[in-house]
């Protein structure tokens, strides 16, 4: 187990009671870090106190609708209350929506939902947390490997994932020195996202052709597997420590050689 030292260090996790996201709050609470973690109000936010993760007094909850901009722009100053500090030193954008829909099929409103979570309130919640971020403060942001090469069965998704790509580049130029500004591309992880994907595409295309789907992506995959949560949170707990210090404005793909860009 990979364990950087958090300690005396708040973390703040958007979308942290996802697969992913979870995997994050999980690695950076066995770092010793402070967490806050903002999701939508759900049994899966709840679980994270009242299962293993749970570490008492280091573990707050800030339940919130990240769809909302204006939400998303006062959640690091709740998330200092939260954690009783004055400022954050790490924020992991784990947030995200994915849906299956041909190019010619996305409606209006799907597309605006999906930037108004995926790009819009991200920026929003960077440009909060920036301003409560002290010198030497990290920022993380999960993109995707379809930000690298685009999907045409969830277009929308793939753009803000690629926005998310070039948003990374500007705020390191903006924030820096003092913060550091990276992104990670994950590849196929079987969490829920990718269950829902799965069936979703079942749906689209008929049944099985979201465990084809899977298929076909995994035979891409250099290393032939899907990768463990834990691997992401790793890569995301390396960019946001000291051992990074030297290291911004940057995407690392984390997909077992999916992608080479």
């Amino acid at each position: 187990m990979i364990n950087l030292d958090f300690s005396g260090r708040t973390v703040l996790v958007t979308g942290g009671a996802g697969g992913l996201g979870r995997a994050c709050v999980e690695m950076f609470l066995e770092g010793g870090a402070r967490v806050v973690v903002s999701d939508l109000p759900s049994g899966r936010l709840d679980d994270l106190v009242s299962g293993s993760v749970g570490e008492a007094g280091r573990l707050h909850l800030v339940p919130l609708d990240l769809s909302d901009r204006e939400n998303c722009s006062r959640l690091p100053e709740l998330a200092c209350a939260a954690a009783q500090v004055e400022s954050l030193d790490v924020l992991v954008n784990a947030v995200g929506v994915v849906r299956t829909a041909p190019f010619a099929d996305i409606t209006a409103d799907q597309w605006t939902r999906t930037i108004e979570i995926n790009l819009s309130g991200v920026f929003a919640t960077i440009q909060a947390a920036a301003a409560r971020m002290t010198d030497g403060g990290s920022i993380v942001t999960l993109s995707s490997v379809a930000g690298r090469s685009g999907r045409p069965n969830a277009a929308d998704y793939a753009a803000t994932k690629a926005a998310l790509l070039s948003l990374t580049k500007s705020a390191a130029l903006a924030l820096g020195p003092s913060i550091r500004v990276n992104a990670v591309c994950p590849g196929m992880f079987l969490t829920d996202m990718w269950a829902g994907i799965i069936r979703d595409r079942d749906a689209e295309f008929g049944e099985g052709a979201g465990q084809a789907y899977l298929n076909e992506v995994a035979a891409k995959t250099v290393l032939a597997r899907a990768g463990s949560a834990h691997e992401l949170a790793a890569a995301v707990a390396f960019l946001a420590s000291d051992l990074a210090s030297f290291i911004t404005g940057q995407a690392v793909n984390v997909d077992g050689g999916l992608e080479m860009d």
